[in-house]
């Protein structure tokens, strides 16, 4: 049952929220600010050098259970479980993923900005590669005087983790194991991941399609059927992508739309609000200009 529901995750990674929420921490100091600037840059600096010890050791698992708010006690008990059951690992997987991906495809990671907040900051991270970028926005509290990680916002999701973890949480209080909608769900999704087993991507994008609309929640499911229908054909692909943007209008996909497109207009308009969330200038004007890909 569990498990189940914590596939759902995959599905609710894009769910728009807001980019920072007030809690009940302690205000940050001068000093403060200045360790989690200090911080930053050590954590950078880490992850380019391919060590793993500073982003393993500065996570709080307590900080993000904080951030998973607005649960009653079943909810909060099924949280309790699924984090310690797998939530946990997801992350720290999330956190080395980023080491080895920065370092197995020689990228290199850059301070995009840092945002300071009354009680917690947030450090905006670029990746760069060859020819593709991406950011990711980290969540920053102060615990016994030291930063500590307790969340992370994907730019291309558009939702902190933490949000995703309640809506899946939510949506599955909604519709229990024994509802249409997630016993059709559930049927689609595993018809889906078997299909593509056997090697069959466009029957595989198929049976996503049979998933409900009550399910079709953020972009998640769309971020899916675009990347199987790039495997197929580049006329299916253009033709999913005509489809999930009547639905999707996150900033991703329409940056994924109006690119594929070429309508240079729009696609201006996602860069001045990409440049705006992640306060990055000259490097991402840079990337644009060598038609380098945010993937």
């Amino acid at each position: 049952m569990f498990r189940s529901l914590y596939l759902f995750i995959v599905f609710l990674l894009v769910t728009g929220c807001s980019r920072s929420k007030s809690g009940n921490a302690i205000k940050l100091t001068l000093e403060n600010k200045k360790a989690i600037e200090l911080f930053a840059q050590q954590l950078v600096k880490s992850i380019n050098d391919y060590d793993y010890t500073l982003i393993r050791n500065s996570w709080s698992n307590e900080a993000f259970g904080k951030r998973v708010k607005d649960l009653n006690r079943v909810q909060r008990n099924v949280f309790n479980y699924i984090f310690e059951k797998e939530i946990k690992d997801e992350i720290k997987f999330t956190n080395i993923s980023l080491v080895n991906h920065v370092n197995s495809e020689k990228g290199k990671i850059y301070i995009s900005n840092i945002e300071h907040f009354n009680s917690h900051s947030e450090i905006t991270l670029l990746s760069i590669f060859d020819n593709n970028y991406n950011f990711i926005i980290y969540r920053v509290e102060m615990i016994n005087g030291k930063p500590y990680l307790c969340d992370f916002f994907d730019l291309k999701s558009g939702i902190w983790y933490s949000e995703a973890i309640k809506n899946v949480i939510n949506l599955n209080s909604r519709y229990d194991m024994f509802s249409e909608e997630r016993r059709t769900t559930n049927l689609a999704w595993n018809n889906s991941n078997l299909t593509l087993r056997k090697g069959d991507t466009l029957n595989a994008l198929y049976y996503l399609y049979e998933i409900p609309k009550t399910h079709w929640v953020g972009s998640g499911l769309s971020l899916m059927k675009l990347n199987l229908a790039q495997s197929v054909s580049d006329s299916i692909y253009a033709q999913v992508l005509e489809t999930e943007f009547e639905y999707d209008q996150s900033l991703y996909l329409k940056y994924l739309y109006y690119r594929y497109w070429n309508d240079s207009i729009n696609l201006s308009e996602v860069y001045i609000t990409l440049k705006h969330q992640t306060g990055e200038d000259l490097k991402l004007d840079s990337l644009i200009a060598n038609s380098s890909f945010w993937r």
